[in-house]
């Protein structure tokens, strides 16, 4: 378009009734070239941040969902029912294993309850009139709170409750029977160990607040349950402090509501396959939704020719950062989980489900589909392999620091979440005189303590191992640390938005500064067509007054040559 450019301008009209404001926009017009071809600058400089920005949200509500979804206790979905709920429910977390148990409740555990005797005519009523001293004991701690005199009963029990070590121990409330009110006094602790005793006080005692003015209306003690017929004595129990135990049987929570009398309650452990699929088709819809958002940057826009062009997209997806994102996540997503290793039927060693493509997740090549690029799922094929091993399913998905060996000579330990990296690692050590005398883990020297191996430097520092033959040697084994598709993803797109040093952050930076100062640049040309404009009113303005002039002169002269024709 020519304004774009410098060029020859064309006037008609300057013999009679010159337009000067035509000449000075028309000059101005082309003056403007290089402004415009800035501000064409900032629209596309700006559209591509708008697009990096887009990316960067898209990513931060990836982030969100895949946080739901990154760890086996949330992924693994597992049920636990009970035959009687009346007496117990139960709760199932990963670790469960798919069975039935069978539970006897021979007591919940219970806090200790003291009650007044006597009563008073309301909460109003005085309890003291010249002033005393209460005490507990509770957990082996002698407890003692001054009560000055005129205190009513509804005050002695905010005293109770508002003293700084009482209150943390015990609760007081006020029981009313209908005639009088009376105080109660409850340790706030389950268990056999938190008894509350009622201190005497002698001389400074409060009339009917001594221990004899108190009935026990609550014993404290511990819940008591068998389990799996365990222990089998009839005078035997497994005891918590605790009417929620948690600790009995693994991946198990079992909350008390009652005494079964000697009855076993059924909890059965079942894996809830619907609910990992739908976890699975949670993580699929939102990556599909991130890269949709990578697609959306195929569009169009209008260069300073005026022409449509079909790669403003393209000018982001086209910058390398842009790119890494893109690949890496494609990448995580069509190999071998990190730190898997694919089964080997012959040994029996390996995970059956290394990749999303074991259990039926691939990406959809067909262009003429409504899905073309998405993740989808064969729902046979996932079906399938949920109930052939639910597990090790969800550990493609959501394990996260999984370590594992299948060499007999090394075994894994334990390791560091947040400084040990998935992968696998070698681990060669050497046995001497039945001790173990040097290691190394993935090529360096790693600590040995007995016949502890622990590395302290690289991916693998953090990494325990435990060497299993002991005799004299030198052996040579793997120990995989796996970590789940999710969390692996998890990680890349945390890396990405950093706001310090992120990939995304450094695009935008970027693509930020430009714009800066294409805008200053943008601001100095404006100015500089300010001044040109104003120059060019001054001359025009100047021209036509000396237009004027001759044009009076003009007129003078006509008229005198007019008048000599008269004289002629």
């Amino acid at each position: 378009m020519t304004e774009y450019w410098s060029g020859s301008i064309t006037f008609t009209g300057l013999g009679s009734g010159t337009d000067f404001d035509s000449i000075i926009e028309a000059t101005m017009e082309v003056e403007r070239y290089r402004l415009n071809r800035m501000e064409t600058w900032d629209a596309m400089w700006s559209s591509k941040l708008e697009q990096v920005q887009r990316i960067s949200e898209a990513l931060s509500d990836y982030k969100t969902a895949l946080k739901n979804l990154n760890s086996l206790g949330e992924f693994l979905a597992k049920t636990a029912s009970s035959s009687n709920t009346s007496v117990l429910s139960a709760t199932a977390g990963a670790t469960a294993s798919e069975g039935t148990h069978e539970v006897v409740v021979g007591q919940k555990a219970q806090n200790d309850i003291w009650t007044t005797t006597a009563g008073w005519d309301s909460a109003d009523s005085v309890v003291t009139t010249e002033g005393g001293t209460f005490a507990v004991e509770y957990d082996g701690e002698t407890l003692t709170l001054d009560v000055p005199a005129g205190t009513t009963l509804d005050g002695l029990v905010a005293l109770i409750n508002a003293h700084a070590s009482m209150g943390n121990s015990i609760r007081a409330s006020l029981i009313n029977d209908g005639e009088q009110m009376h105080l109660q006094l409850r340790g706030l602790d389950l268990g056999a160990a938190h008894a509350v005793t009622i201190l005497d006080q002698g001389d400074e005692a409060l009339d009917g607040l001594a221990a004899g003015d108190f009935e026990h209306s609550q014993q404290a003690q511990n819940a008591k349950i068998k389990v799996d017929g365990y222990p089998a004595a009839a005078d035997a129990w497994i005891e918590r402090e605790t009417n929620t135990i948690s600790d009995v049987i693994e991946g198990v929570s079992i909350t008390l509501r009652g005494v079964s009398d000697g009855q076993a309650v059924e909890i059965s452990v079942e894996t809830d396959t619907e609910t990992i699929i739908a976890n699975i088709e949670s993580f699929l819809e939102q990556t599909n939704a991130l890269r949709d958002a990578i697609r959306l940057l195929d569009e169009s826009y209008t260069d300073e020719n005026g022409d449509t062009v079909d790669t403003t997209g393209y000018m982001v997806r086209g910058n390398y950062g842009m790119d890494i994102i893109e690949q890496t996540l494609q990448n995580i997503l069509s190999s071998r989980g990190l730190g898997f290793l694919y089964y080997d039927p012959t040994t029996g060693s390996g995970d059956v489900y290394a990749s999303l493509s074991s259990v039926g997740i691939t990406t959809d090549a067909d262009e003429n589909s409504a899905t073309f690029g998405h993740l989808v799922i064969e729902y046979d094929v996932l079906e399938a392999a949920l109930a052939d091993d639910a597990g090790a399913v969800a550990r493609l998905f959501a394990s996260e620091n999984d370590g594992v060996s299948y060499d007999a000579c090394v075994s894994y330990g334990s390791s560091v979440a947040t400084v040990t990296k998935a992968g696998a690692y070698e681990v060669t050590y050497t046995v001497a005189d039945g001790q173990l005398v040097g290691a190394t883990i993935d090529g360096q020297t790693a600590n040995v303590d007995g016949w502890e191996i622990t590395s302290t430097a690289g991916d693998a520092s953090g990494l325990a191992v435990f060497a299993n033959i002991r005799e004299d040697g030198t052996y040579t084994g793997t120990v995989y640390l796996r970590q789940g598709k999710i969390n692996q993803t998890l990680d890349a797109v945390t890396s990405f938005s950093t706001a310090d040093k992120g990939t995304l952050q450094i695009i935008e930076d970027s693509y930020q500064t430009i714009i800066d100062n294409n805008l200053a640049a943008i601001e100095k040309e404006e100015a500089r067509l300010a001044i040109k404009q104003q120059r060019l009113i001054e001359r025009y303005a100047a021209l036509e007054a000396l237009l004027g002039t001759y044009e009076t002169l003009n007129t003078s002269l006509e008229s005198q040559l007019s008048n000599l024709s008269t004289f002629a």
